[in-house]
C-alpha cells in the first residue's frame, strides 16, 4: 500500500524528500508538488530538482484532487502557518518547516485545530534526529551531568545569497524563528527543563540592505529549575569557513558537562575526562524516516504538542527581543 505525500512550496527543507530517493522509504511513496500561491516558480523548480512530475497549480487543488496522506510544507516562512491550517482543516497530517506560526494569531488558530482529534503537526527540528544531539539528551536523562544548570546553544550560518523577502518581517518572521529556533527547541527536550522567562537583543549591523532581517541575536532564558539558558544565532559565519553552519550545544550540570561541537558529542564528568559518546546513538534513524514514523505514531521525538509549545516559546522570545524586556512564558 502506498503513502501519498504532497509537497507544498519551494523553500525550507522538505526533509520528507528523502523518501523519494532509491531505497529511501520502507513503503511505496506517491508524490506530488503544489504551488503555494506565494512563490510558485520556486515550487516548480523544487519539483523538477526532486524528480516529481505530478504538479498542482495551487495547494487547494493538491489537497482536494491528490488526497495526500500527509503534506510537507516549505513556503515563504511567514506563509507556512496558513498552509498548515488549510491542511489541518481537512484532517490532513502536516510536516512543516519552521516557523509553524509567525504570529500569535496563527498560533491561536493552530492550537484551536489541535484540539480536534486526530491532529498531527510536526515541525522539522533536525537536531532531534541527529546522533550527537540525541547522545546529549541521553547523557542528561541518565543523570551523567547531574542537574542541568547552564545551557548554551549556537546557530551560525554563512549569509550566502538570500531572497529579497528576507527583508520583510511579515514574510521572513525573524532570524529567531528561522535559525535560532533549533537552539530554543533543544533547551527543553535535551535538558527536560522548561524555560519560564526570557529577555533578548537582536539587530542588523552587517546587512543594512536587508531591512528588518536580524544578522545576529541572543536570548537569555530562566529555566524552571532555577538554571539559565542562552541561545544565540547569526549570519556572520565567513564564506571561507569549511562548513555552511556551526551548530553547538553545551549543557553544564552539577556533576559534569556535555557538549555538541563539530557534529560530535563530548561528555566530561567529575571522574572522567573528555569522552566522545556520539556513537551511543549511531543507530538514529535519518530525519525523513523519523518524520515518517511520527506520522504513523511510532516515535515520541516529534509531536504536535512539542511543535505548538516551541512555537509559543519562540513568539514570546521574539517579543522579548523586539522589546528588549523580560517576558514571562
Amino acid at each position: 500500500m502506498s503513502f501519498r505525500i504532497g509537497f507544498i512550496g519551494g523553500w525550507g527543507h522538505h526533509y520528507l524528500r528523502g523518501l523519494l530517493q532509491p531505497g529511501g522509504s520502507p513503503v511505496e511513496i506517491e508524490a506530488a508538488v503544489g504551488a503555494d500561491g506565494h512563490d510558485n516558480a520556486a515550487a516548480r523548480k523544487w519539483a523538477e530538482a526532486n524528480g516529481v512530475s505530478r504538479w498542482f497549480d495551487d495547494p487547494d487543488q493538491l489537497m482536494e484532487q491528490f488526497e495526500p496522506d500527509a503534506v510537507s510544507i516549505g513556503s515563504i516562512y511567514g506563509c507556512n502557518s496558513d498552509l498548515a491550517v488549510m491542511a489541518l482543516e481537512r484532517g490532513i497530517p502536516v510536516v512543516c518547516d519552521k516557523p509553524v506560526a509567525g504570529t500569535w494569531q496563527q498560533l491561536d488558530r493552530l492550537t484551536e485545530l489541535a484540539k480536534k482529534k486526530p491532529c498531527i503537526l510536526l515541525t522539522e527540528f533536525d537536531f532531534r534526529a541527529k546522533p550527537e544531539f540525541r547522545a546529549a539528551h541521553q547523557a542528561v536523562a541518565n543523570g551523567e551531568i547531574g542537574q542541568p544548570i547552564l545551557v548554551t546553544a549556537q546557530k551560525s550560518y554563512r549569509f550566502g545569497t538570500r531572497p529579497p523577502w528576507y527583508s520583510d518581517r511579515s514574510q521572513y518572521t525573524g532570524t529567531l524563528l528561522w535559525i535560532a529556533s533549533h537552539g530554543v527547541d533543544a533547551i527543553g527536550w535535551v535538558t527536560g527543563c522548561k524555560p519560564v522567562r526570557v529577555v533578548g537583543h537582536q539587530g542588523n549591523l552587517s546587512r543594512p540592505d536587508y531591512g528588518s532581517m536580524e544578522d545576529h541575536l541572543s536570548c537569555l532564558f530562566a529555566l524552571e529549575n532555577g538554571g539559565t539558558a542562552v541561545v544565540h544565532a547569526d549570519f556572520l559565519r565567513p564564506a571561507a569557513a569549511a562548513t555552511h553552519g556551526d551548530d553547538r550545544l553545551r549543557v553544564a550540570g552539577s556533576l559534569g558537562v556535555v557538549e555538541v561541537r563539530n557534529e560530535r558529542c563530548i561528555l566530561i564528568t567529575r571522574d572522567q575526562g573528555e569522552m566522545d559518546i556520539t556513537d551511543r546513538c549511531k543507530g538514529v534513524r535519518p530525519m525523513h524516516l523519523e518524520l515518517l514514523a511520527a506520522l504513523k505514531g511510532d516515535t515520541t521525538w516529534f509531536s504536535t504538542a512539542a511543535s505548538l509549545e516551541t512555537a509559543r516559546v519562540l513568539l514570546h522570545a521574539r517579543d522579548a527581543a523586539d522589546g528588549q524586556c523580560w517576558v514571562d512564558l
